[in-house]
């Protein structure tokens, strides 16, 4: 994401936003800015242009300044003042417009993902991209250490462009069969898997023009088929699909493509390429020949020569060569399988592993807990807590012997396991009596990192703290899991202090946790106030008031202050969201109470907020404003600071002006940067809104559609029932009677958010008004129609008809 002059650029979800509405760019274009803006430190040449955005084809320069013109156009620059891309005569292009916000850390091809350097397989990923055109499953199968995730890696990196949604690489290693698949891809697609509805998750997985890879299967092939038919079940799927395994997923329209060892000339490559990086002479007395031998009884798996080549640091390659002739640690079998190459290379690695010092064994084992990549910081703590030195030098040496890879980055380096390897350290670690002290630090780690992402999510720093969150999922889903099963206070403390970012984000993963937590605790067990308070925001976001109610007055109860007050918050939403304008009055007074003993900005920027719309609401936007005005935003987050605009534009509306689609606009501006999708959803609703209280029906409906268009991608229950219902008015007042019912009649099914505010006064109006125009029968098989519709289809319904009426 990034925000510069009046614009935001969201490079995951392929928009340009610019004054808070989205801009159209071609997909060439947008990847065309999005290569500028990331190389901006650089004038780029066209040559530069064609390898970074076009893939090296042909592209006139008639074509590329055509290109140009519609991005400077797009951002309101143009060839005079040039302050957003500038023309160097004679040398090419570079972005020069000054970024406002640093971007958070993306899941996407484009930021998490670089290309690795292949060696004998070039040929493999343009062969891939046909395969993915054709088959909805491409599934790399072969044993462990041959390159399928390299390979996968390659090309995800290699088609990001050809997908107007990216490509994006899903690591399915850290998972067990107790985890959510649909749950975890949808995360890492940025896409709302609402609880009770995996289906439309699925639904908007299958609809995005995108690839998704899902990495390292095996131990979860039946739960990836099961993704795989549902999604390719869905009549107008998009999406591409390429899986990496040991076994084939097992369905019939996958096309399996075998991985086979490399041929004699690139493991020979790829051997000498590695040894080479080890800084010592080691190729006197090594002839071809002597090479090729070494790596034939390697198998040619590339992990496996990698790791034999880092032994060169500490023996000569004839001493290397004469271990691996002699059968040393490794399993020698004429015409191997599979099954025996990967035991040889389990072999090695243990190998490799026994022949370290006992503290870097012991760092070795004690890693395998690590899901993803991490920093040297995170380490240090389950490794050797309070010894950073020691843990570098560790990781250092283990990633001498291609024990772990070390991937330097802009925010210092990330440590990662493959999974082959941490199988092995995960089984030396469970074969000592660390085991439990081992997963305890880790756990304890992912709680003291959780809470200091909650602490950044109400600062100013809250980008970086969204970028930390996105880092540490997969170790927070595992520290969750272990703590489940063996410490239940220490997940749910986990779950309380994931509330925010998971609240603000639309995330609901956690909440899923949080019931699987609350459903293993014995029925006479003490609160799990954390789990209560997920279970509870997630419930009333989806309108199950009265279960929202009984959970968050649970842990109001907490003598955690930030996890009772986060309660209080979900109690007044849900009194907002039930129309009691009073209570959400009352449990504001507390919260200010509770935010200032606590000295939390957030706390009562939140009370603030709420305060403001209860009164807006109420008709009194007088006594709105003056809620905003003692706060002092200077240490908010964007966020609150959003909301509080947010806030603003609502009293402003009901004061019956025509200034507050400026705030709405300035409430999207604050939140797009940390990816605050909660405001960005409900400020679009209400700036729709605005546009058609003014009679700018034309401007209503383009953002209206903009708001199917986002739930469409990212789900959001509630809001979308809100817009149907808006629409529903809208085109009672248009003439469009029978969409108004069908709409009405989708937004009345049980177990939705009931309407409350000036949509409970505008909405039954407006039925009426249709009903008395085509009569009762008509109207009544409206409402039925839209009911057996259900909510996803009445979406797409009303988007195909805001589509057709603007084109």
């Amino acid at each position: 994401m990034y925000s510069f002059g009046d614009c935001l650029l969201d490079v995951a979800g392929r928009e340009l936003w610019r004054g808070g509405r989205v801009v159209h760019l071609e997909p060439q274009a947008f990847d065309l800015l999005v290569c500028l803006v990331e190389r901006r430190h650089e004038v780029l040449a066209k040559a530069d242009l064609l390898d970074g955005v076009w893939g090296h084809r042909f592209l006139s320069d008639a074509n590329l300044t055509t290109r140009i013109k519609e991005i400077r156009r797009a951002v309101g620059d143009d060839g005079t003042a040039q302050h957003t891309v500038r023309n160097v005569r004679g040398r090419g292009y570079r972005f020069v417009a000054e970024l406002l916000d640093a971007p958070p850390r993306g899941r996407s091809a484009v930021d998490g993902v670089r290309s690795p350097t292949l060696v004998g397989r070039e040929g493999a990923v343009p062969a891939l991209s046909s395969l993915l055109d054709e088959h909805p499953l491409v599934t790399l199968v072969g044993p462990g250490g041959v390159g399928k995730s390299t390979l996968a890696r390659a090309v995800v990196a290699s088609e990001r462009h050809r997908f107007a949604e990216g490509a994006h690489f899903v690591e399915l290693a850290g998972l067990t069969g107790a985890d959510d698949v649909v749950a975890a891809v949808a995360r890492d697609l940025d896409i709302v898997n609402e609880a009770g509805r995996p289906g439309a998750a699925l639904a908007r997985l299958a609809a995005l023009d995108a690839l998704v890879v899902v990495d390292n299967c095996e131990h979860l092939a039946d739960r990836v088929a099961g993704l795989v038919a549902a999604v390719d079940g869905v009549p107008e799927r998009r999406v591409r699909m390429l899986a990496t395994s040991r076994v084939r997923i097992g369905l019939p329209a996958e096309r399996v493509v075998m991985v086979e060892p490399l041929d004699l000339a690139a493991a020979v490559e790829l051997f000498g390429r590695r040894a080479d990086l080890v800084g010592r002479s080691w190729r006197d007395g090594a002839d071809t020949d002597q090479i090729a031998r070494l790596v034939e009884a390697l198998d040619r798996l590339p992990l496996m020569i990698e790791m034999a080549a880092a032994r060169l640091g500490s023996m000569s390659f004839a001493e290397l060569a004469a271990v691996v002739a002699e059968g040393g640690p490794l399993v020698h079998v004429t015409h191997r399988t599979p099954a025996v190459r990967h035991r040889s290379l389990e072999s090695l690695v243990a190998w490799s592993a026994s022949l370290l010092d006992p503290a870097d064994v012991e760092a070795f084992r004690s890693f395998s807990v690590f899901a993803g990549a991490v920093t040297a910081a995170d380490a240090a703590a389950v490794l050797w807590p309070g010894d950073r030195a020691t843990t570098l030098v560790s990781l250092a040496r283990l990633a001498d012997h291609s024990l772990v890879a070390a991937e330097p980055g802009a925010a210092g380096t990330a440590y990662r396991m493959l999974a082959t390897v941490r199988a092995v350290a995960a089984r030396w670690l469970a074969a000592t009596d660390a085991v439990h002290e081992t997963r305890r630090r880790h756990a304890g780690h992912a709680l003291a990192a959780a809470l200091a992402i909650d602490d950044g999510h109400r600062r100013e720093g809250e980008a970086v703290a969204r970028a930390r969150l996105d880092g540490l999922v997969g170790d927070l889903r595992v520290a969750h899991r272990w703590a489940t099963d063996h410490e239940p206070r220490l997940a749910s403390d986990i779950s309380g202090a994931l509330h925010l970012p998971a609240y603000s984000a639309l995330w609901s993963e956690p909440a899923g946790w949080s019931r699987a937590l609350l459903s293993a605790a014995p029925a006479d067990a003490r609160p799990l106030y954390g789990a209560h308070l997920l279970v509870a925001a997630e419930a009333a976001n989806r309108g199950a008031l009265d279960l929202a109610q009984r959970e968050a007055t649970l842990a109001s109860a907490s003598p955690d202050v930030r996890t009772g007050a986060a309660a209080i918050e979900v109690l007044a939403d849900v009194a907002m969201y039930a129309g009691d304008l009073d209570g959400v009055l009352r449990l504001c007074d507390e919260l200010k109470t509770r935010g200032r003993q606590a000295e939390d900005v957030h706390m009562r920027s939140f009370a603030a907020t709420s305060s403001a719309c209860a009164h807006a609401y109420a008709g009194r936007p007088d006594e709105a404003l003056a809620c905003l005005r003692p706060l002092d935003s200077v240490r908010m987050s964007p966020s609150d600071r959003a909301w509080l605009t947010y806030a603003e534009g609502e009293a402003v509306a009901a004061l019956g002006g025509t200034g507050a689609a400026h705030h709405y606009l300035r409430a999207i501006d604050l939140a797009a940067p940390v990816g605050n999708r909660f405001v960005i959803s409900v400020a679009t609703l209400s700036l729709a809104t605005e546009h058609a209280r003014l009679g700018q029906t034309d401007a209503a409906l383009a953002v209206y559609g903009s708001c199917l268009q986002g739930f469409e991608r990212h789900g959001n229950l509630v809001h979308a029932v809100t817009t149907l219902r808006n629409l529903a008015v809208l085109f009672a007042g248009l003439g469009e009677e029978h969409m108004a019912a069908v709409l009405a009649g989708a937004t009345s099914i049980a177990g939705l958010r009931p309407s409350y505010g000036v949509e409970a006064e505008r909405l039954p109006d407006a039925l009426d008004t249709v009903r008395r125009r085509v009569g009762q029968e008509r109207f009544d098989a409206g409402i039925a129609e839209g009911a057996a519709l259900g909510l996803d289809a009445a979406v797409r319904l009303a988007r195909q008809w805001l589509t057709h009426q603007h084109r």
